[in-house]
C-alpha cells in the first residue's frame, strides 16, 4: 500500500511539474518572436567602409586595426547568466578557448556560465555582465570601449568574438566572428573621385579609426543581440526534451501504479476468498 501511494504521488508530482514547463516554455517562444522582430543587421556599416576602401589608397595605410602584427588576440566568449540551455555554453566556452593561444591571448567572457566554465579549466580570463535586452547596447558600447582602450595601448592586436546564433527556433549552432583588424576588401572599379587634390579635414587614419569605433559597437549589439535569441531558443528545447523525458518517466510510472494497483485488488480477492471458504469449514 506504500509503494502504490508514493508511485501516486510521483505522478502527481510529474503532472504538476509538467504544467510549469509548458508555461516556461510559452513564455521562451514569445521572448524569442518578440526579440526576432526587433534584431537589426549592420549592414549599412559594412557598406560605409568598403565604401571608405574603395575611395582610398589602403596599401599605403599602417593603422593596428588593419594589421594585428604580433599583439595578442582578444577571444570573447559570449554565455548567459542562466542555465536550462542543454550545452550552448559548454560549446560556445570550448570554441573561444580551443581557438586561442594560452601563452599569449585574452579570453573575454560575457555571462556566468562562461565563467564557471572557464574557472573549471583553470583558464585566466576577463569578466563581464551577461547581456540584458533592456540593456543590452549599453552592454555593447562598455565592451567596445575597453576593448579599443586596450588596442590602443598596444595590448591587443585583433578581435574575435565567439557566440551562440539561432537558425530557427530549435536550431542553434556556435559561430565566429573577427571584428578586427578589419578586412581589406578593394573594389575592382577605380574610385570615381580623384583624392589626391583634396584637403582633408581629418586624416583617413582618423576617419577609419571612428568608422571602426562605430561599427565595432554596432556589431557588438547585433550579436549581443543574437546571442540572446539563441539562448531562448536554446532554452525552449531543452525544456521541450525535459518534458519528453517527464511524459515517459510517467508512462512507466502508470504502468507501474496499475500494476501495483492489481496486484492489491488479487490479494484482497485471494484472503477475502480464503476467509469465506475457512468460515463455511
Amino acid at each position: 500500500m506504500l509503494a502504490l501511494t508514493k508511485v501516486k504521488k510521483n505522478i502527481e508530482f510529474n503532472q504538476r511539474f509538467t504544467s510549469i514547463l509548458e508555461v516556461l516554455k510559452s513564455i521562451a517562444v514569445s521572448q524569442f518572436h518578440s526579440l526576432e522582430h526587433k534584431l537589426e543587421g549592420s549592414e549599412s556599416f559594412d557598406q560605409a567602409l568598403q565604401s571608405f576602401f574603395a575611395s582610398i589608397d589602403i596599401k599605403k595605410m599602417d593603422h593596428p586595426f588593419l594589421n594585428s602584427g604580433n599583439r595578442p588576440a582578444a577571444i570573447i566568449a559570449i554565455t548567459s547568466d542562466q542555465g536550462l540551455l542543454g550545452g550552448l555554453n559548454v560549446r560556445v566556452t570550448n570554441t573561444a578557448i580551443g581557438s586561442m593561444n594560452p601563452a599569449q591571448d585574452q579570453l573575454i567572457v560575457v555571462g556566468d556560465q562562461g565563467k564557471i566554465f572557464a574557472r573549471y579549466g583553470k583558464i585566466p580570463f576577463i569578466a563581464f555582465p551577461g547581456v540584458r535586452d533592456e540593456e543590452r547596447y549599453q552592454q555593447a558600447i562598455s565592451l567596445r570601449t575597453y576593448l579599443f582602450g586596450k588596442m590602443k595601448e598596444g595590448q591587443f592586436g585583433s578581435i574575435q568574438v565567439v557566440y551562440p546564433r539561432a537558425l530557427s527556433l530549435v536550431n542553434q549552432r556556435v559561430e565566429s566572428a573577427a571584428l578586427l583588424p578589419l578586412a581589406r576588401q578593394e573594389s575592382e572599379a577605380p574610385s570615381v573621385v580623384d583624392w589626391s587634390n583634396m584637403i582633408f579635414e581629418s586624416s583617413p587614419a582618423h576617419v577609419l579609426e571612428y568608422l571602426a569605433f562605430l561599427w565595432v559597437g554596432e556589431k557588438l549589439n547585433e550579436i549581443f543581440g543574437m546571442s540572446r535569441l539563441a539562448e531562448l531558443g536554446a532554452r525552449f528545447v531543452h525544456l521541450e526534451e525535459s518534458t519528453q523525458r517527464i511524459d515517459e518517466t510517467n508512462k512507466k510510472l502508470k504502468l507501474q501504479y496499475f500494476r501495483l494497483r492489481h496486484e492489491m485488488i488479487d490479494q484482497s480477492m485471494r484472503e477475502l476468498f480464503s476467509a469465506r471458504v475457512l468460515y463455511a469449514n
